[in-house]
């Protein structure tokens, strides 16, 4: 076991694409499109040819970098959801603090059951999905447990195992957890590895290769195939909550008081202000929760007030509030024409500029 590092408490409570083109289409006798003065189209007319291309968004929000969203999609009502990943395109699971698991699929929603068993997960980061047949979920103190497209399979309890609150996976053949403790094992495809210790806990852990991997909490802590670095003192501003890594020299984590640090292949840069505006008035700008970095030139972040935050590779854009009045606190985009970020309150939001317009 590694020297245990700093770590915050389990299940840290929250802290603090590009604009799509949307084409409505009016048919005989639909209703009025929202914000429009035009009447009802005759009877026998034929169908409306598409209108001019639009910036704004399904929760009618102008997109102001950060791409266009839908609206809410409710996934279980009143749930704490706390993790999300997208294996593919059009297909998510979602997770709760309390370990239920939900399932997205090109607009249909239905919920898979808990993951694992009590007690509830220890982190905010314990799934990852990989492949539409292949996710890991770290939801109990010693458990791993692998969804198989249709159901979880039975908990595996590593014992030496003390609190998991990560897991970060490559392909199907190669995951990597750490507990509370600073304890870190490894999956090569068929079972679980000794301790390969760490040292400390992590918020979230990225791969993009079995021999590169980064994890972040009180600091910023490499794998490099056999070992963690000992956690760089990159931030001094806040708790790091999320990054992701899109390349060997590309990484990108946000912390609690809305910074963004990125990694060059050597080092991570000093803390950049993202989340910085005020959503409304007399509102205080608060953390980021989560980031998704499919390519060194996208990424999307967001906060606890229900802001999306867009990089194209040099500069973060301003806020888009999708979210009002609720905490936003995780997001994947398993492509740059796809993104699913999920709230306190049971639901998601997509982004879909691959389709034309966001999935509601």
């Amino acid at each position: 076991m590694g020297p245990s590092g700093p770590s915050g408490p389990s299940g840290h409570p929250v802290r603090p694409v590009r604009p799509v083109r949307l084409a409505l289409v009016l048919v005989a006798g639909a209703a009025l499109v929202a914000g429009c003065s035009n009447g009802p189209a005759p009877k026998a007319a034929p169908k409306a040819a598409p209108k001019a291309p639009t910036t704004t968004s399904s929760t009618g929000v102008p997109d102001t970098g950060a791409g266009v969203w839908s609206k809410a999609v409710p996934l279980a009502p009143r749930a704490n959801l706390s993790v999300v990943s997208c294996a593919v395109v059009g297909l998510c699971l979602a997770a709760s603090t309390t370990g239920q698991s939900y399932r997205m699929s090109n607009g249909s929603v239905s919920s898979i059951g808990p993951v694992g068993s009590s007690p509830s997960p220890q982190g905010a980061s314990y799934l990852a999905c990989t492949a539409a047949t292949f996710c890991v979920a770290v939801p109990n103190l010693n458990q791993v447990v692998q969804y198989d497209g249709t159901a979880w399979t039975a908990p595996v309890t590593i014992s030496a195992a003390k609190g998991f609150e990560s897991v970060a996976c490559v392909g199907t053949t190669w995951c990597v957890t750490i507990d509370g403790e600073g304890n870190s094992f490894v999956y090569d495809g068929g079972s679980w590895s000794g301790n390969v210790g760490a040292w400390g806990a992590a918020n979230q852990i990225s791969c993009v290769s079995p021999s590169f991997c980064v994890a972040v909490e009180g600091g910023t802590s490499v794998w490099n195939g056999s070992s963690w670095t000992q956690p760089g003192n990159d931030d001094n501003q806040g708790q790091l909550n999320s990054v992701s890594c899109a390349s060997l020299s590309f990484c990108m984590a946000v912390d609690s008081a809305g910074d963004a640090l990125t990694w060059n292949g050597t080092a991570f840069s000093a803390p950049a202000l993202v989340a910085g505006e005020p959503a409304l008035a007399g509102t205080d700008a608060s953390g980021l929760t989560g980031v998704s970095c499919p390519t060194p030139t996208f990424c999307r972040a967001v906060d606890s007030i229900g802001r999306v935050f867009g990089f194209d590779g040099t500069t973060w854009s301003k806020g888009t509030l999708i979210d009002q009045g609720h905490a936003l606190s995780s997001v994947s985009c398993p492509s740059v024409s796809y993104c699913v970020a999920v709230d306190r309150s049971g639901n998601a939001f997509v982004s879909a500029a691959a389709t034309g317009s966001p999935n509601s």
